[in-house]
């Protein structure tokens, strides 16, 4: 589950004990609804699935399609991992759409994609998703050219998720540059200041294209706030108690092994922070404008625990 600049716990303890020393600015706004594209480098239960699952189950929104980046994984693993956990919880009418990659030099640090072959399509993967492939197939066409097709489609309306490196996002900027301002609004996963951020570094010029581009409206979740809040084994027991879903049966049988193997086991939820920041405002304790700085854990967990396990039908048995 590793993703993007990975802190110590230490480390990330004095950086919430200082962050609670002064008083927020609350994010102003009323709940997210609407259109959404949710623009990810989708994994098995990773978080961009996680934030995926919580705008599926969320009243008022509409989710138009899923387009795959490049970056923890390669596009058409994401495509592969999108496909078949839109199939879980019976979202199969939404649209997954491959999308395009970057590639950079390789780190020493978390590399992503890069420390494995890229696959020939998505059904060709070194190892199928959980469960095998879906029977569903993605949509034709590139992501950019879908992205500005639903803007166009829908002006004013269409909230884009940029919650992995932005080649597609950058793309459809480019290539599309009478889209922008129908955008209503883009909500991304890391500051531009962040330069280190994984999705910052696996394609940096997408990045800058992104944040120079005239939005109309933007929020941003920063890596440092995303990264205050750890999932431990209490909150993953919260996740998968009650009647089973398939979210609930995934989360048992993806991360029930690393909490039983390790009950010191934390776990990251990078882009699920900034869905649960679009879709409930008020859970947001400290902004910088539309840049979101810290979230109150109490209540973000509430949410999470509340409509992660939601998504999807309740499992048969």
């Amino acid at each position: 589950m590793r993703r993007k600049i990975l802190v110590s716990l230490v480390a990330l303890s004095m950086v919430c004990a200082a962050a609670s020393c002064s008083p927020g600015v609350p994010l102003e706004g009323p709940p997210g609804t609407g259109k959404v594209i949710i623009d990810a480098d989708m994994g098995e239960l990773n978080d961009d699935a996680q934030a995926m699952f919580l705008l599926a189950a969320a009243e008022g929104v509409e989710v138009l399609g899923v387009t795959t980046v490049g970056g923890n994984t390669w596009p058409e693993e994401g495509t592969a991992y999108a496909l078949r956990q839109l199939e879980l919880i019976g979202r199969t009418g939404i649209p997954v759409v491959t999308g395009e990659t970057n590639v950079p030099a390789p780190r020493d640090d978390y590399d992503g994609a890069l420390d494995r072959p890229r696959p020939a399509s998505h059904r060709a993967l070194a190892t199928e998703p959980h469960g095998g492939y879906a029977t569903t197939r993605p949509a034709a066409g590139s992501a950019s050219d879908f992205i500005a097709d639903q803007v166009r489609r829908h002006p004013g309306e269409v909230t884009v998720f940029a919650l992995g490196p932005a080649t597609n996002l950058a793309r459809a900027v480019r290539e599309h540059p009478e889209m922008v301002p129908l955008v209503k609004e883009v909500v991304y996963l890391g500051a531009d200041t962040e330069g280190e951020e994984f999705n910052r570094w696996f394609d940096p010029e997408a990045s800058r294209v992104a944040f120079a581009a005239p939005f109309r409206r933007r929020l941003v979740v920063t890596l440092a706030a995303a990264q205050r809040l750890t999932m431990d084994r209490q909150t993953y027991e919260r996740v998968v108690a009650g009647q089973e879903t398939p979210v609930r049966k995934l989360f048992k049988e993806l991360w029930g092994p690393l909490f039983a193997g390790d009950p010191g086991h934390r776990a990251f939820v990078w882009d699920a922070v900034a869905a649960a920041a679009f879709l409930r405002p008020e859970i947001v304790s400290n902004t910088d404008g539309r840049t979101v700085l810290e979230m109150d854990p109490d209540r973000f967990w509430d949410l999470y625990v509340t409509r992660i396990g939601s998504a999807g039908p309740p499992s048969a048995g």
